[in-house]
């Protein structure tokens, strides 16, 4: 008898099709594509790993070594971190934009579980295979040099997403987290030999929840304004307003605005104003 040829057209089918989706779920284990990063105009993971909406697990990414305030040509040691509770298999991808949109400065991969790529004017730092970390539990770090870009480029943002995966060898069930980390051009010391009225520490924790403190420095005293915008350019709260001595200071915000109420998940902006100069903070508040 010969066989059922429609039958086996089915089963050949169906094994394909199987095929196809198992390794769709591993083909980006040695590297995402570019653009995952959740940089204006792009992408994140979640267009494969799509069983949870971004930023809905209770992990978080966070950085250590970078700057709140850059000096031109300086060469940073970054390390960044994801972390989840039910993660056992990892993965990110990084890039850093001045604010027109293009690639600021220069990635050195220093870890052999990273790797470089890029195209269009700008360029991605991500995970290979190697720096997955299939098994590891809690979290996973990766480490880069970053070197920035000359005198006059301005702010710069840095934009990482991560996945926190669950190890089951498929693209169900992992977490995709993002979130951006802004840092302001030191300037140099204004004509006359005055100093900086004011510089920026950074904010910590950043992302936070519930509260953070923003930190700066005054060389002298001066009267300072910190203010938190929504990422749309509205007044959120006034944290400070007044005189403040010389020396390191900082503020707390609970992240609710004027009027107490809590304030959702998102990117806000702090502005710490004196001396009649501004500078400029991103913060990211988890829920």
């Amino acid at each position: 008898m010969f066989p059922d040829t429609r039958a086996l057209r089915v089963r050949l089918l169906i094994a394909g099709a199987l095929t196809l989706v198992a390794g769709t779920a591993l083909a980006f284990s040695g590297g995402p594509p570019d653009g995952r990063t959740n940089a204006p105009g792009e992408n994140t993971c979640t267009q494969c790993h799509g069983t949870f909406p971004l930023n809905s697990g209770s992990g978080e990414i966070t950085l250590a070594g970078f700057p709140a305030e850059y000096t031109p040509g300086e060469s940073y040691d970054v390390t960044v971190t994801l972390s989840d509770p039910d993660a056992a298999r990892w993965g990110f991808e990084l890039t850093l934009l001045e604010d027109g949109g293009t690639s600021a400065g220069a990635l050195v991969v220093t870890d052999a579980g990273t790797q470089s790529s890029g195209g269009g004017g700008r360029e991605y730092l991500k995970h290979n295979a190697a720096g997955t970390y299939p098994g590891t539990t809690g979290s996973a770090s990766w480490a880069f040099t970053w070197q920035a870009p000359d005198a006059g480029t301005g702010p710069v943002t840095m934009y990482v997403a991560g996945n926190g995966a669950n190890n089951d060898g498929g693209s169900g069930g992992d977490r995709i987290y993002a979130t951006s980390f802004a840092v302001g051009e030191l300037v140099g010391t204004p004509v006359g030999d005055t100093p900086l009225a004011v510089r920026l520490l950074g904010a910590a924790p950043n992302p936070f929840n519930p509260q953070t403190r923003i930190r700066f420095d005054l060389p002298r005293p001066v009267d300072v304004r910190v203010t938190v915008f929504t990422a749309d350019g509205r007044r959120v709260a006034t944290l400070a307003d007044g005189p403040h001595p010389a020396g390191r200071q900082s503020v707390t915000w609970e992240g609710r605005d004027h009027a107490g109420r809590a304030m959702g998940s998102g990117t806000y902006v702090y502005v710490v104003e004196a001396g009649g100069e501004r500078r400029l903070g991103r913060l990211t508040l988890l829920k």
